[in-house]
């Protein structure tokens, strides 16, 4: 039989397995990030947001135009005290969940390709979320919550 601990995955397919996972820790960091797409009637958008948290793989923000489950969009952050954020590459993430609240629509968003959206290490920054380990706790046995944090 071959060995397949060396075998790479293409990126769609690295993010679905990290997606089913969904184990990793949220970072409640707020970037300001530009969101791009083309809704429903096929007209183009752009707005900047702050993210309510941060993963590896995903983040959660309020936006101000309806956007649906499965809708893909294009963030990018934007920082004034960085003037090379604004040559950062938009990455293309997928919405998992959106929901109508007070001043917009709660998306979660899971990133579809490997590339870095955040340009830090977050645990450098700041400690997890206390529902996001909570939920890995449980996940392990170590520990008892009902939390799941969503992105």
């Amino acid at each position: 039989m071959a060995d397949q601990s060396n075998v790479k995955l293409p990126a769609a397919e690295m993010a679905s397995v990290h997606q089913s996972e969904r184990r990793e820790e949220r970072f409640a960091l707020n970037f300001d990030v530009q969101v791009s797409g083309i809704d429903s009637e096929g007209s183009v958008f752009h707005f900047t947001v702050q993210t309510r948290n941060v993963s590896q793989w995903g983040c959660g923000f309020v936006s101000p135009i309806e956007l649906r489950k499965d809708d893909i969009v294009a963030l990018r952050v934007v920082s004034p005290e960085e003037p090379g954020a604004l040559q950062r590459p938009a990455i293309r993430f997928q919405v998992v969940r959106a929901e109508p609240e007070r001043g917009g629509w709660g998306i979660g968003a899971w990133k579809m390709d490997q590339d870095d959206a955040w340009g830090i290490e977050l645990d450098k920054v700041t400690q997890p979320q206390r529902a996001a380990v909570e939920f890995r706790r449980r996940e392990t046995g170590a520990g008892k919550s009902d939390e799941d944090g969503d992105e």
